[in-house]
């Protein structure tokens, strides 16, 4: 999708990149406070989130990197705060950027747009159809170019991008024993370079994994375990990643945060179920998507977000159990909840 290179055209490659990514990762930090405030009307638990964020190992890795992973989650997290105060056509805008950057949230977005609608503003059903046509407004103004740049330089209409039917193809070949996506590991090209067509190559990969999934249905759902399991591993796969200081990190940053989100979804899963619902629906929409197509714990990192605004908000809830915890707790919330617009959200 042309977003990220759109933004690295303007800001230009090296430190205009690398300036680019680290803005928006710090402006996440922002974001999942605010989320977390309004998800939950704790400012303490806001405020160890934004710093779980600022300090986590991943996202400070992918603010360097040059990959596009600090601006979707800029962007999608930005869309669900929206959503949740209620400003529709902003929340659409920002999906829909996201979209742009990454096609992952494409048939979630409709969906997220009559949850929060419905269920967390409890809007008229009336209502609620119409801010589905504002989004889809929205949508085909900002995806408008895009396709334009598709029909002028393609020849045809293609709504997102031609990689998915590889991307599928790659997942879903006779070579892949693993659930990932490297070429030349999991899959081949070869039966498909001398297809000139682009759009006739992708058409053509997606052929032949649905062929494949056809003709040994077994193997595909054995290997979506496996991509399972790939998807949510502690430490990345590749060899190159998995030197014991890089699983170190991995995995002394993601545990914590694993186990709370969990703990979180154990205690106060059932009496937060419809605010947290979207949250849970995303993370389950990106671990089927990897399932079907090819995994990896990069795919993972949007996801992190918001299972930091869970872990946060289960700490400071077992915290304030702790006596000698409060003081600091109590610290942190004054700030926030003794602001109008904190009392408001609190009550």
């Amino acid at each position: 999708m042309p977003l990220y290179r759109a933004l690295i055209a303007l800001t230009g490659p090296g430190w205009g990149q690398l300036l680019a990514d680290i803005l928006l990762s710090t402006a996440l930090i922002w974001l999942v406070h605010e989320l977390t405030l309004a998800m939950f009307a704790d400012a303490a638990a806001a405020m160890l989130a934004a710093l779980w964020v600022a300090v986590y190992p991943q996202f400070i890795f992918f603010a360097v990197v040059g990959l596009s992973e600090s601006l979707f989650m800029a962007l999608f997290v930005g869309a669900i705060l929206c959503w949740c105060r209620g400003w529709f056509v902003a929340a659409a805008a920002h999906v829909t950027l996201s979209i742009l950057t990454r096609p992952a949230v494409d048939l979630l977005a409709p969906l997220l747009v009559l949850y929060f609608a419905l269920l967390i503003h409890k809007l008229p059903l009336k209502t609620a159809a119409r801010q589905l046509i504002v989004y889809a407004a929205v949508y085909c103004a900002l995806m408008s170019q895009w396709w334009w740049h598709n029909e002028h330089f393609r020849g045809t209409f293609i709504r997102l991008i031609l990689g998915g039917g590889e991307n599928f193809y790659g997942g879903n070949n006779p070579m892949n024993k693993t659930g990932g996506g490297i070429k030349g590991v999991d899959y081949s090209t070869a039966d498909f370079d001398k297809i000139a067509d682009p759009v006739k190559r992708d058409n053509a990969f997606w052929n032949a994994g649905l062929a494949y999934i056809r003709h040994d249905p077994i193997a595909f759902i054995e290997r979506a375990g496996a991509k399972f399991g790939r998807f949510w591993r502690l430490w990345p796969h590749t060899d190159s990643y998995s030197n014991p200081v890089v699983v170190a990190i991995y995995v002394l940053g993601f545990v914590p945060v694993l186990l709370l989100s969990l703990a979180f979804l154990a205690r106060w899963g059932i009496a937060d179920f419809v605010r947290i619902a979207p949250l849970l629906a995303f993370a389950a929409y990106l671990t089927l998507l990897d399932m079907v197509f090819v995994a990896s714990i990069r795919y993972r990192m949007p996801i992190k977000p918001f299972m930091i605004v869970l872990a946060a908000t289960a700490l400071a809830r077992f915290g304030r159990r702790w006596a000698p915890l409060r003081p600091l707790l109590d610290r942190l919330s004054a700030p926030t909840v003794s602001s109008p617009a904190a009392n408001a959200r609190a009550a």
